[in-house]
């Protein structure tokens, strides 16, 4: 099972606080799927497309709600909240992700929009940064020049210029 990914896994089991699921029968690892979370008329051996994270006890744990963004992916999440250790961002699950100060660009406020890509720290967190985008954009865009293009800026302050994510999925760059 990986966190951080989408991916199908088998109920195995049914308790009165939800299902457990697991890669197949015979895995002795396995993941719960809160009741909340469960679909109606769900029954032992079917498969459901989860997406798995941290609870706020630091458990595993498996959901059907998709969030904004996965592992390797780029997604525009809005700032939370901020506060001593880094900023909360509101990626669609009850738990909100986590954006440590080492991992921002400058400094972000309550309400403000950033483009962030989903990692897991080194304690086995999922977590947000807005560094190293570039490594995640293509640099092969389709467009032709003199088109127009909707981007994002997403890192300042090089001797080259200012770098953009060209529908979030380019990397362009204006010049200096």
């Amino acid at each position: 099972m990986k966190l951080g990914e989408y991916q199908t896994l088998t109920i195995i089991k049914k308790v009165e606080f939800g299902v457990y699921l697991a890669e197949s029968r015979e895995t002795e690892e396995k993941v719960l799927l809160p009741k909340s979370q469960v679909p109606e008329n769900a029954v032992i051996g079917d498969k459901l497309e989860v997406f798995l994270y941290r609870d706020s006890k630091d458990r595993m744990i498996a959901t059907c709600a998709k969030p904004k963004l996965a592992l390797g992916g780029l997604a525009v999440l809005t700032v939370s909240q901020v506060g001593k250790i880094g900023a909360f961002l509101d990626w669609g699950l009850e738990k909100d992700l986590f954006l440590p100060y080492k991992e921002m660009n400058g400094k972000v406020r309550e309400g403000d929009e950033v483009l962030v890509t989903l990692y897991i720290d080194k304690s086995g967190r999922l977590c947000a940064s807005m560094k190293h985008l570039y490594d995640k954009l293509s640099t092969n865009a389709p467009y032709e020049k003199g088109e127009t293009v909707s981007g994002r800026v997403y890192e300042f302050g090089h001797d080259f210029g200012t770098f953009v994510a060209v529908d979030y999925r380019y990397s362009a760059m204006i010049p200096r």
